[in-house]
């Protein structure tokens, strides 16, 4: 068992809390923040993300920008953080994918980068005949096999244009 750990930083690069000579483009971008908090929840931990307001409280544009994106990753893909826990058996594979679970429920599969036309993952992933297989965010199921020791599944193009930062692959255990 991983122990529960937790990692704290900041949207700012140079500072813990708000740093009036940081540029904009210095701060996280979204998809930094959405694979740091994808990699921490996959690995048993939780992230303490850090915005600092102006002397004057208000909160800069590009912390409240980061933010809401975050959140509306968030909106789609919650299920798959919130609730969750880190898979035992492994919490990633490779630089790009990582898992978790919602116990008797779902197995989540983060793609970090966006999926060809199959997303192939060569883990013993916890799928049976009659489970369903979606991508958060599509709606629709999708088309899944067994190919030696891994999984592969079907991504049509729409699939892929319907996420962003990470794509989150739910497999529903029917069974």
């Amino acid at each position: 068992m991983t122990a529960k750990w937790e990692a704290s930083r900041g949207l700012d690069p140079f500072s813990y809390g708000y740093n009036q000579a940081t540029p904009d483009d210095r701060y996280m971008t979204t998809e930094e923040v959405v694979h740091t908090l994808v990699d921490i929840v996959s690995k048993n931990g939780n992230f303490l993300l850090d915005i600092g307001p102006r002397a004057d409280g208000t909160i800069p544009e590009i912390m409240q920008l980061r933010l809401r994106e975050t959140g509306q990753w968030l909106k789609t893909n919650g299920e798959a953080i919130y609730g969750s826990t880190y898979w035992a058996r492994m919490p990633q594979l490779g630089a790009d994918l990582r898992f978790t679970v919602r116990p008797g429920r779902a197995f989540y599969i983060h793609s970090l980068a966006e999926p060809g036309a199959t997303l192939t993952v060569e883990a013993p992933v916890p799928i049976r005949a009659g489970d369903r297989v979606t991508m958060l965010g599509h709606g629709r199921p999708l088309t899944w096999r067994t190919s030696g020791s891994g999984l592969v599944i079907d991504v049509p193009a729409a699939a892929r244009a319907a996420g962003s930062h990470a794509w989150v692959f739910k497999i529903e255990w029917l069974g």
